[in-house]
């Protein structure tokens, strides 16, 4: 009997230098890659989907390229890398607006080399493949008189010359400007701000003051607008207001140079809730027709005839409370009315 014991005892001690605990209650490999599609995986649940979260993806790496100066995407390539590695082909759209970094900085600088004129001031361009980009905000407004001559001239000729199959549809209210502003006291701010602030700014430099009214129609924006961006050059010490709706430039001694002061700029991106709304807008006289031929209608039953029509690769699933949201509306603009749950057309 004590011989077996001690038979076993060396077979269990044989080979003791390679042994390792049990692995069954260790953590998680530390594999980069594993580590990798947990953090996918916790994306998508938080998103909803993988197709959420791609959509999300997009606006950020389109936020990311539109507020860059110098054509730096090499952080934006390394995480779409990791990224391909889970979703693959999916990401398509995004490699597609990286290349367009790539080659708008080959494009511009082949167009700057041969325009006939030069640009009023430093200047980058980024051209984009737009249909494969997220839908991106439009704004109608002027730009200074210098610059929109050199775009529209100079400037979308040679592009037209080298691109001879495409034209270019300039996006003014998108981008950012650098600005070095220099008062005759001596002082001297610094600004980054977008293409709006830069040209309402830019109208003060030959006047000695100007009315909001004024900025409102040179620059082609609603008044309250203008006067809501007149203020941030009123709170950064730029402009003062002398009298209702009045601004002036405020003239001061020499001090000392303050930091670059950065404007907190809207997302370049339409917002999914105005994608929304839009969407269902377009299908005002659809469902004004549902209810003249059955009298009226619930939001389950016009949720599952929109859900049908409606594409939810832009704006995601449509939902009930998105579709009450839009019936309660046309309720407030008369054209319905509401009652035990149903909605009706509105006869008074």
């Amino acid at each position: 009997s004590s011989g077996n014991n001690a038979e076993n005892g060396d077979l269990e001690t044989e080979g003791w230098e390679d042994w390792m605990p049990p692995t069954r209650d260790l953590p998680p490999d530390n594999n980069p890659s594993s580590k990798s599609g947990e953090i996918v995986s916790t994306l998508c649940s938080i998103y909803g989907s993988a197709d959420l979260f791609i959509k999300e993806y997009r606006n950020l790496v389109a936020d990311k390229i539109l507020s860059n100066s110098d054509y730096d995407i090499a952080t934006e390539m390394r995480g779409l890398e990791m990224l391909k590695v889970a979703f693959g082909e999916d990401l398509g759209q995004c490699q597609i607006m990286l290349q367009d970094v790539v080659d708008s900085r080959r494009t511009h600088s082949n167009i700057m080399a041969q325009v006939a004129s030069p640009a009023p001031f430093d200047l980058t361009v980024l051209i984009i493949s737009h249909v494969f980009w997220p839908n991106l905000r439009k704004e109608d407004m002027t730009v200074s008189r210098p610059l929109q001559q050199f775009l529209e001239g100079d400037y979308r000729k040679v592009f037209s010359q080298l691109k001879r199959s495409r034209d270019l549809e300039w996006k003014y209210n998108l981008g950012f400007v650098d600005l070095e502003l220099e008062f005759e006291g001596g002082r001297t701010a610094s600004f980054t701000v977008s293409p709006l602030q830069a040209t309402i700014i830019s109208l003060m430099e030959d006047r000695e003051r100007c009315h909001a009214e004024t900025i409102s129609a040179e620059v082609g924006i609603p008044l309250v607008l203008a006067r809501k961006k007149l203020s941030f050059w009123v709170t950064n010490g730029v402009l003062r207001e002398t009298s209702k709706d009045m601004f002036e430039v405020r003239e001061l001694d020499g001090g000392p140079t303050r930091d670059r002061v950065t404007e907190d700029m809207d997302s370049a991106m339409v917002k999914i809730e105005q994608i929304r709304q839009e969407e269902l807008e377009s299908y005002t006289n659809f469902v004004m027709g549902l209810i003249n031929q059955s009298g009226q209608i619930t939001v389950e039953r016009v949720h599952k005839l929109l859900s049908m029509l409606i594409d939810d690769s832009v704006a995601g699933l449509l939902t009930e409370d998105e579709v009450k949201a839009f019936l309660d509306k046309k309720v407030k603009q008369k054209l319905l009315c509401y009652s035990s749950g149903v909605y009706k057309k509105n006869k008074t």
